[in-house]
């Protein structure tokens, strides 16, 4: 019987040949998640984890920091955010006062002032004859008739029903004083409008109407409690599901999830690019050079971090032949974690696209692969391990030499 140590040179090529196409798949992945980074839509892991099923599901979303996004439907969460970014934002291109004033009314919203109210005004001589004082509320609206303005409360905005309300006033004339009185009402309604802050469209958009805002009596939550109770059921349901049928079930209840989440976070997601694109035209050419602010470190930014470096830098270490035992491990142990995100495990969910499999994926195969080269010199074979083993020799070679001479002198 041949010594299963001897091994044929058709089987060393091909282990060879095996270690350098898995590294050449692993460094490909890699280059082009960094090529990515400089698009509109650079990679992130955060879409594979959030769908992370098995055993380890909760360890793997977690990653994400938010995976079922209800950070975004949080006032207090996204304007902590977006007062972060603005901080770096200003720090990064150096903003004048000037710059720096127009990117706080851009959050703020562009209103003045009168005492310690923040308030829109419209130039009004006087109210129109007959009308004694307006049919909406002083902490809504007010005539001030020394100043001469039509003033409305920033915090509270002059809803459309109001401004029907005040528009009765002068229902049926056509003097001039009228026509001042409903043009002044138009103006201030508008300017509101267009003055909103981001923080105030914010408020407005998770109340579900960006004129009720300032009142918490008008808050329009049903969509979000809606969105938050079959969340709640899902996760019940994904608890105890053992069954072809309770899996089916499962399936249909996160199909209904996934629209509803897109409706609730998507107006608040382009409302923040909105709000980074006008600040974008706020800055000079100069600044412009310097490049897009930095983003803060947060946990799914560290895991793709990690995941990028570890494809790039293990799948070069396997072509090159160098450390070759230590980066098929590690390599091994990578892809694992990346087997146990979806397993095809029984009674878990199939992970989405054409592959279909059953405990043993694609992934677990090369995992098995990644450890059989690692039990083999494939490095020594062929690759730099075989030039670093022998510059090692030379080097303890040489500082072993004075040892042996002291000890044969002695």
């Amino acid at each position: 019987m041949k010594d299963p140590r001897r091994l044929a040179l058709s089987a060393v090529v091909f282990l060879v040949v095996l270690r350098i196409a898995i590294g050449w798949q692993l460094l490909y992945e890699g280059l082009w998640k960094i090529g990515t980074l400089q698009t509109p839509t650079p990679w992130t892991s955060a879409g594979y984890l959030k769908n992370s099923q098995g055993p380890m599901r909760s360890t793997f979303r977690e990653m994400v920091g938010d995976p079922d996004e209800l950070g975004w439907l949080d006032y207090d969460t996204v304007v902590a955010r977006w007062d972060d970014w603005a901080k770096r934002f200003r720090s990064h291109y150096q903003l004048d006062d000037k710059q720096t004033e127009s990117l706080r009314r851009l959050l703020e919203g562009a209103h003045g002032t009168v005492g310690d109210r923040k308030v829109y005004a419209e130039a009004l001589d006087k109210l129109p004859s007959g009308v004694e004082k307006l049919n909406v509320s002083s902490k809504v609206i007010w005539f001030d008739a020394k100043a001469k303005r039509l003033y409305v409360d920033a915090t509270m905005y002059l809803k459309p029903d109001e401004r029907a309300k005040l528009d009765s006033l002068v229902k049926g004339r056509d003097d001039d004083e009228a026509k001042a009185f409903l043009r002044a009402v138009d103006r201030i309604f508008t300017r509101q409008k267009r003055g909103m802050g981001y923080r105030d469209r914010l408020a407005g958009a998770l109340k579900g109407d960006a004129e009720l805002l300032g009142n918490e009596d008008w808050q329009r939550v049903g969509k979000l409690q809606q969105y938050k109770e079959q969340l709640r059921i899902y996760e019940d349901n994904l608890a105890k599901a053992s069954t072809d049928f309770q899996w089916d079930h499962v399936k249909f209840k996160n199909e209904k999830l996934q629209p509803l989440r897109a409706e609730l976070t998507s107006p608040i997601k382009a409302m923040e690019d909105e709000l980074k694109d006008k600040a974008d035209d706020l800055l000079t050419t100069e600044q412009r050079a310097r490049g897009p602010v930095g983003q803060p470190w947060t946990s799914i930014r560290i895991v793709d971090a990690m995941t990028i470096a570890g494809l790039t830098i293990l799948g070069t270490l396997l072509i090159l032949g160098l450390l070759t035992r230590c980066s098929a491990v590690m390599a091994a142990f990578m892809l694992f974690n990346f087997y146990l995100a979806m397993p095809p495990f029984p009674g878990v969910p199939e992970a989405p696209g054409p592959e279909h499999s059953f405990i043993i994926n694609k992934n677990l195969i090369e995992v098995i692969a990644l450890l059989a080269i690692a039990m083999m010199p494939s490095g020594q074979w062929f690759g730099l391990d075989s030039l670093l083993s022998r510059c090692c020799k030379r080097c303890c070679g040489k500082f072993s030499k004075p040892d042996q001479q002291a000890t044969a002198g002695s």
